[in-house]
């Protein structure tokens, strides 16, 4: 669209092919945060620094949604409603345009996370030194549990909560709840994706756990990824504001040098894949988006 920065008629995903990352746009918010595409439709949920939540519909700009929680951490949506997660714990979920139907202090920091499951929310982080899940039922907290160092948390398609964990002799992904080894971890940052798979994310690179088989994409300095709805395709972002997409089931020599564009000027700290389309939007200084 005419007055988007960054955007020509040239750059229309749609107009021809596209094997590599192209930029397409720059979104205009101040201090991004975290992102989620809407599961079922084309619209990226941006939430800022001061707690601004706003829609992103590639093709038509931009709406404020929402003030939530200052400095979020994570995004989730599920059908209309929205959930943020900040970085001192506190939880809001509502639907845009109405009030808030949970706001609570959840008590939980540091490697954190949020998921919707078929019952409300649940969230995973640190309490002092023990890794803490809590799971609401709307607004009322059904159970608290301590898991082992390193769990990820996550949900099946038929909504019941997940958790997995990374140890010398491999993945392990079960119910939550689950008795898991208590073995070291390793020193990946976990995160659940589409399809009940699991990104791990270490200083060297991203690996996808595929049929018990891990999956290495090599990329010096990464700190997030994402995982694309197909399954194999991988968008890596580093600390110096590198992004790279990488065939994560290609042939390792592929997977070892994937191609990279220098996306931002400050580290990448949030990329999500859209679940239609193909965009891929990425946040570091700022939110961009690009076709791919």
């Amino acid at each position: 669209p005419a007055g988007w920065p960054g955007v020509s008629r040239q750059d229309a995903h749609y107009l021809h092919a596209r094997h590599a990352l192209e930029a397409v746009l720059a979104v205009p918010a101040d201090e991004p945060r975290c992102a989620s595409w809407a599961p079922t439709r084309e619209v990226l949920l941006l939430a800022d620094a001061s707690g601004l939540v706003q829609a992103v519909e590639p093709s038509f700009g931009s709406r404020k949604l929402f003030e939530g929680p200052a400095e979020p951490v994570h995004l989730a949506s599920h059908e209309e409603h929205v959930a943020v997660l900040s970085a001192d714990g506190r939880l809001e979920v509502r639907v845009p345009g109405s009030t808030p139907e949970l706001t609570l202090d959840t008590g939980l920091t540091g490697e954190s996370g949020l998921r919707f499951w078929r019952g409300g929310v649940a969230v995973i982080g640190e309490l002092g030194d023990a890794r803490v899940v809590k799971v609401y039922e709307g607004s009322r907290e059904v159970k608290t549990m301590v898991v082992p160092p390193g769990v990820a948390l996550g949900v099946s398609e038929a909504g019941e909560l997940l958790q997995a964990r990374s140890v010398a002799e491999g993945m392990r992904i079960g119910a939550l709840g689950d008795a898991f080894p208590l073995g070291e971890a390793t020193g990946h940052i976990l995160r659940f994706s589409h399809g009940g798979r699991v990104l791990g994310v270490a200083e060297g690179g991203a690996t996808l756990w595929h049929q018990g088989q891990p999956h290495t994409a090599r990329l010096l300095d990464a700190a997030v990824a994402a995982l694309c709805s197909d399954g194999r395709t991988l968008a890596l972002g580093t600390r110096g504001g590198l992004v790279a997409l990488a065939d994560i089931l290609a042939a390792p020599s592929s997977r070892a040098h994937p191609p990279r564009v220098a996306a931002h000027e400050a580290p990448v700290r949030a990329m999500a894949f859209a679940n239609r389309g193909r965009w891929l939007a990425t946040i570091g200084e700022n939110c961009r988006l690009w076709s791919y």
